[in-house]
């Protein structure tokens, strides 16, 4: 029977060193940042560990979204925001929630069409 990853699980090992290595790795990409801290990206991932209960998982959604936005110049903010959204879908058919979330918009502008690519090509390298 797998064990579910518990919060206080996130203070040991191998959890708290494989959370420290990707927070590392998100410092050393070097985004323009606002008013995030080390310590925010710690909680966003450990957040993201504990929706997606997989390191593996983890590891790829924050390297995926850390290497869009040295591409697309994001700042850690945007990181943040898009962390956030890939946990809300992990769960769920990444095209159908997207598809879902355009249709819901309306009448799309530029930004969430951009948005909306962003998201879609995420992982399709």
């Amino acid at each position: 029977m797998d064990q579910r990853i518990g919060f206080n699980d996130l203070e040991r090992s191998p959890y708290n060193e494989f959370i420290r290595g990707l927070a590392l790795e998100w410092a050393l990409a070097e985004l323009p940042t606002q008013q995030l801290t080390y310590g925010d990206y710690l909680t966003n991932i450990r957040i993201l560990l504990l929706t997606t209960q997989d390191v593996d998982r983890t590891s790829q959604i924050v390297k995926a979204v850390l290497r869009q936005a040295a591409q697309l110049h994001k700042t850690s903010e945007w990181v943040e925001q898009e962390l956030k959204f890939e946990g809300m879908v992990e769960g769920a058919d990444r095209v159908d929630f997207l598809r879902f979330e355009l249709q819901q918009a309306g009448a799309p502008d530029d930004a969430l069409l951009d948005q909306y690519n962003e998201r879609i090509m995420r992982f399709s390298s």
